[in-house]
């Protein structure tokens, strides 16, 4: 538990940037969407780029304090100062400026998760060799990053909902930045503070392993393309990355204009989570041995993909009811805890396989080495999380989507109907391409049995 509370900090700057920065900066200070997309492609770019370097270094770090928690320590307090700076740029600046700004601080917030987060999954790996416990492990890790996000975006809407103005004010974004900034910094420290005591028990450094170089690195990350089981699992994340970017940069907006929901309404949006979660939590152990690790992805992608589609592709089709009614709102609830619970299960599922190819890695070459591969896994997403997202702000711009928009009756019935069309089944279409993917990989729990048997025995030795 204490491991996974560093996933409640992670989760809440990632649901409060995703929900809220494309409302901030194209909605209130007048940004253009494809510039907001822009920024936060950039600030990706450079984060994921520093993922592998963080993971080749981790892997080699030696110190008192092991070779992952100085990274947790360092990367605390910057996590926080970033995350203010997003929602304090000066009020003098304008189109360029506020792009810089915001491109600035995104890099600098993204640097400062790359620091904990690869890291962090890697210290997930070591906790344990067993095939189930893995998956329970990182069931702690999700069902905690649920309370985190889940707490960050109910305050959030709170306060918006609350606050004169709404969420056409930009001074109201700043109490959401310093609260959330500083929950995500102290529980950085504490999930760090707490997991040291398991420092002397985890993987040890080889005494061959290569000093850190560029070549180096570009040499580790070959070799971790080269296992096709990895490859696999980092094709199917690419293709839900594209579908979660493009879907986060239009969230708010589907939320307050598409469905027509006040900001008290979609706070409860997080209390739909919880059930979902602590089902996931209970259930992904016993899915992964009983229909192995490929079937419960595979089965978790298909469930995900048909919740995010249905209700906007009915509502285009108008076979459901107007905006408004009062089944509206609790089919929204149920479609988000499937949602959410689909996502939970798939997330745990990879993160547990992915530590399964780094011991079927070791085998192969004699290296432990986790970063690397969970820095490679965090590339892809994030680079093309960002390509998504880049996309949602330029279709923003492309339905024409007008700026200090504050209730539905301001917009174009065909502007919401093309907000609605991206959401719904444009969105969709990447995620399909995942279940084939998924499909490919191949480490059953009879083959990570064996693995575990083999590098035992070459441990012996």
């Amino acid at each position: 538990m204490f491991y996974g509370s560093g996933a409640a900090a992670e989760a809440a700057i990632h649901i409060t940037f995703n929900t809220f920065n494309f409302l901030f900066y194209n909605n209130v200070l007048g940004l253009s969407g494809t510039l907001a997309g822009l920024a936060i492609t950039i600030a990706v770019v450079f984060d994921a780029i520093s993922d592998p370097i963080v993971g080749s270094i981790s892997d080699r770090f030696r110190s008192k304090f092991g070779r992952r928690h100085p990274f947790l320590y360092v990367s605390a307090v910057p996590l926080g100062l970033c995350f203010v700076a997003l929602y304090t740029p000066p009020d003098a600046l304008q189109d360029m400026g506020l792009f810089l700004w915001f491109t600035i601080f995104t890099i600098g917030l993204r640097l400062s998760l790359t620091l904990y987060h690869v890291p962090h999954l890697a210290l997930g790996a070591e906790l344990t060799d067993d095939y189930r416990e893995r998956s329970v492990v990182f069931g702690y890790n999700s069902i905690l990053g649920m309370v985190g996000g889940s707490a960050a975006f109910f305050f959030g809407w709170t306060y918006l909902g609350e606050a004169d103005g709404g969420f056409t004010e930009a001074s109201n974004f700043l109490p959401i930045g310093i609260v959330v900034g500083s929950s995500a910094t102290l529980l950085v420290f504490f999930s760090a503070y707490f997991t040291r005591d398991v420092i002397p028990s985890l993987k040890q450094i080889a005494n061959d392993i290569p000093a850190f170089s560029l070549r180096q690195l570009g040499a580790e990350i070959m070799d971790c393309f080269q296992n096709r089981n990895y490859l696999w699992l980092l094709l199917g994340l690419l293709c839900l990355s594209a579908t979660n970017g493009l879907r986060e940069a239009m969230n708010a907006y589907v939320g307050l204009f598409f469905w027509e929901l006040d900001p008290k309404q979609l706070r409860f949006f997080a209390l739909a989570t919880p059930l979902a979660f602590v089902f996931a939590f209970f259930a992904t152990p016993w899915l992964n041995n009983r229909f192995e690790k490929v079937g419960t992805m595979i089965g978790g992608v298909g469930i995900l993909v048909i919740s995010q589609a249905l209700l906007p592709t009915l509502r285009l089709l108008d076979l459901i009811p107007e905006n408004g009614h009062p089944v509206i709102f609790p089919m929204l609830l149920v479609t988000i805890a499937f949602v959410y619970g689909a996502s939970a299960v798939l997330s745990i599922s990879v993160m547990s396989a992915l530590a399964d190819v780094a011991d079927d890695h070791e085998l192969n070459t004699g290296r432990r080495q986790e970063g690397i591969f969970y820095s490679a896994r965090t590339f892809v997403g994030k680079a093309t999380g960002a390509f998504g997202l880049l996309l949602g702000g330029i279709a923003i711009d492309l339905i024409g989507w007008p700026t200090g928009v504050e209730s539905a009756d301001q917009v174009h019935p065909d502007t919401i109907f093309s907000l609605g069309l991206i959401e719904g089944p444009i969105a969709a279409i990447p995620s399909l391409f995942a279940i084939f993917f998924y499909s490919r990989y191949k480490i059953t729990k009879k083959r990570h049995e064996e693995i575990r048997t083999a590098l035992l025995k070459k441990a012996s030795h």
